[in-house]
């Protein structure tokens, strides 16, 4: 049973006959009478008594008719859901976002992509990179904007841009120069992220210069949030990391100062999608959005191969 068969015989239910119906459709009336019966042998039972050159539903076919006008009425609401977002006219757009957009001017973004596009919904998942990859992996969330490295098995990765990594104290005297990973790990340190340790990416970046020198990297405090750290920072308490982004914040403590680590270290941002699906126009969208002001408000990462999110609609 197709949606073709069903659009015929509700054609020649209102209309009475194969031949207005083939008239309206712009077909031959063999292939409407064609059609119909394949679906009388589908449903192994009449529809229509035919009557010389007219037609009445048989008691099946009055039964029928109500079930396929609800089926055909269907089918036309999915096609107009579908039509509104690739027009951008309506639809949700479920994205991804790293565990510190804030930092980043994503409020700013989302207004700005409201206000042009005000019938697309939006429902942005903020979570650890990590766990970000694996929902769109699974299909939970359309596209991501993540912080490298991932496991980008089933997903297709673009790097966008990236945010120099540096080193946070209250002591002046402790960032005369470029911070090697054995200075850090020497130090008193509060890391974040305590949930997700070293599946973070950042301080999967930590360990791995930590282990590449042959020490351990030993945190005196562990804390879920960037700006808990920061505070504790601020107190004396102990040194900390974070992207440049988040000192040029207007709530970043003045008595911290900064400084980079040596060679630099930095936060690489990328769109992430699952591998060989496309990604809806509104979502499209969005990223295009996306990858322009991340690069707009940290350094570009230029890759040779063109993002999903630049694509032409």
């Amino acid at each position: 049973m197709t949606l073709r068969q069903l659009l015929y015989f509700l054609g020649a239910a209102d209309l009475g006959s194969f031949t207005a119906v083939a008239a309206r459709m712009q077909v031959t009336q063999p292939a409407v009478a064609e059609q119909i019966r394949q679906l009388e042998r589908f449903l192994e039972i009449d529809l229509f008594v035919r009557l010389g050159r007219g037609l009445r539903l048989t008691p099946a076919g009055e039964e029928f008719l109500l079930h396929a006008r609800r089926v055909v009425a269907a089918a036309e609401e999915a096609t107009n859901s579908v039509a509104e977002m690739r027009g951008l006219l309506g639809g949700t757009v479920t994205l991804g976002v790293f565990g510190a957009p804030a930092h980043y001017g994503f409020a700013g973004l989302i207004r700005d992509f409201a206000a042009a596009h005000p019938e697309v919904r939006m429902r942005l998942k903020g979570r650890n990179s990590s766990e970000i990859a694996d929902a769109v992996r699974a299909g939970d969330v359309e596209a991501a904007l993540v912080v490298l490295p991932v496991d980008d098995k089933g997903i297709d990765v673009e790097p966008i841009a990236r945010d120099e990594v540096l080193f946070v104290s209250s002591r002046p005297e402790s960032v005369a120069q470029p911070k090697s990973i054995v200075d850090f790990a020497s130090g008193s340190l509060v890391l974040y992220e305590a949930q997700y340790a070293d599946d973070d990416p950042t301080r999967r970046q930590l360990a791995e210069r930590a282990q590449a020198a042959g020490i351990r990297l030993e945190n005196h405090f562990e804390v879920e949030h960037l700006d808990t750290a920061v505070q504790l920072a601020a107190s004396g308490l102990a040194d900390t990391y974070v992207p440049r982004a988040v000192t040029q914040s207007s709530s970043f403590p003045e008595n911290l100062v900064t400084c980079s680590f040596a060679p630099p270290m930095y936060d690489t941002f990328a769109v992430i999608t699952r591998r060989g699906v496309r990604v809806s126009p509104a979502t499209r969208e969005l990223l295009r959005r996306i990858v322009r002001h991340m690069r707009a408000v940290t350094e570009p990462v230029r890759t040779p191969r063109q993002s999903a999110a630049e694509q032409p609609s």
